[in-house]
C-alpha cells in the first residue's frame, strides 16, 4: 500500500511539473550570455528582456534553440572568446571595453538607447551640489566600466583610489543606499524608471546629467560558428511584425529606440 501511495504522488508531481522548452532536433544551439543589467536580464528576477526576448525567438522558428547563460559581468568578454561558453551577448554597449579585449566582435543594429547617472538619497538642503563633494562612499558593479573611472575595473584600485564599493548586484547597491551605507550609486535610467513604483522612489536624487550615454545592441563572436547576419535574419522578423516594439514596451523602453525620460519620476 505504502508503494501505490509513494507512486501515485510520484505521478501527481509529475505531472504539475513546469514543463521546460524542449531543444527542436534539427536545431543549432545558441548560448547568450547575459549579466545582472535589469531590465535586461537579473537572476533577482522573475522576468526580464532577455528571457522574453528568446522565448519569442525559440517559438518562431526552428534553425536555431537560444539558450541563456548567466555570468558574471567581468566574465562577458571570455564568455564570448573561442573556449569561452556563450556565442552572443544581448543588449550590450560596443563601447564597454571590447574594443580592447574583442576587437574581432560584432555589432547589430541600436536596441536600445541608454543613459547611466549618479543616485543619492534625498535630504533637507541637499541638492545637486551634493554629487561633487569629496570624500562620498559611492556604489559600482564588479565587471561594469565607469567612463568617470577611466574604466578601470580593478576591485582593488576601485576601492583604495577611488572610494568605490563593488558588488555584484544592482539591488544590493540600493538597499546600502537605503540603509546609509553608501553615499551614491551608479543606475541606469531603464532601471530607475522600473523602480518609479517602489515607496521610497521619491526619497531618491538623481544627478540631473548622466555621466555615460550609451547604444545597446547585440554583439556576436563569428568565430563560435553563428554569424551577425544569421542573427539579423532571425529577429528581423520579430520588428517587422512589431513583437519586438511589444517586447520591449512590457519593459517601459520605446521602439524605435530611444532614451527614457527617467527625471519626470522624481524629484531631482
Amino acid at each position: 500500500m505504502r508503494q501505490f501511495t509513494l507512486l501515485f504522488v510520484f505521478i501527481v508531481a509529475a505531472a504539475f511539473a513546469p514543463v521546460q522548452a524542449a531543444k527542436p532536433q534539427a536545431a543549432e544551439q545558441i548560448v547568450v550570455a547575459a549579466y545582472d543589467f535589469p531590465p535586461y536580464f537579473s537572476a533577482y528576477s522573475d522576468t526580464h528582456l532577455v528571457g522574453d526576448l528568446l522565448e519569442a525567438l525559440n517559438s518562431r522558428q526552428s534553425d536555431y534553440f537560444f539558450v541563456l547563460e548567466d555570468i558574471p559581468s567581468k566574465a562577458r568578454f571570455r564568455a564570448l572568446s573561442e573556449a569561452g561558453c556563450c556565442n552572443m551577448i544581448l543588449f550590450e554597449s560596443p563601447a564597454w571595453g571590447w574594443p580592447q579585449q574583442f576587437p574581432g566582435i560584432r555589432a547589430g543594429r541600436v536596441l536600445v538607447q541608454g543613459a547611466e547617472r549618479f543616485v543619492a538619497l534625498q535630504k533637507e538642503d541637499r541638492g545637486q551640489s551634493f554629487f561633487a563633494q569629496p570624500g562620498l562612499r559611492f556604489g559600482g558593479l564588479t565587471g561594469y566600466h565607469y567612463p568617470f573611472l577611466n574604466n578601470q575595473t580593478d576591485q582593488a584600485v576601485l576601492e583604495d583610489h577611488y572610494n568605490v564599493y563593488l558588488s555584484l548586484s544592482h539591488r544590493v547597491n540600493i538597499k546600502m543606499l537605503l540603509n546609509g551605507r553608501l553615499d551614491v550609486v551608479m543606475l541606469h535610467d531603464e532601471y530607475l524608471h522600473q523602480l518609479r513604483h517602489e515607496p521610497w522612489f521619491d526619497d531618491l536624487l538623481l544627478k540631473r546629467e548622466p555621466y555615460d550615454t550609451y547604444e545597446l545592441r547585440t554583439l556576436v563572436n563569428p568565430a563560435k560558428g553563428f554569424t551577425l547576419e544569421e542573427w539579423q535574419q532571425v529577429l528581423q522578423p520579430l520588428i517587422e511584425d512589431g513583437s519586438l516594439a511589444n517586447l520591449l514596451a512590457d519593459y517601459d523602453l520605446p521602439w524605435p529606440p530611444a532614451r527614457v525620460n527617467v527625471l519626470i519620476d522624481t524629484k531631482t
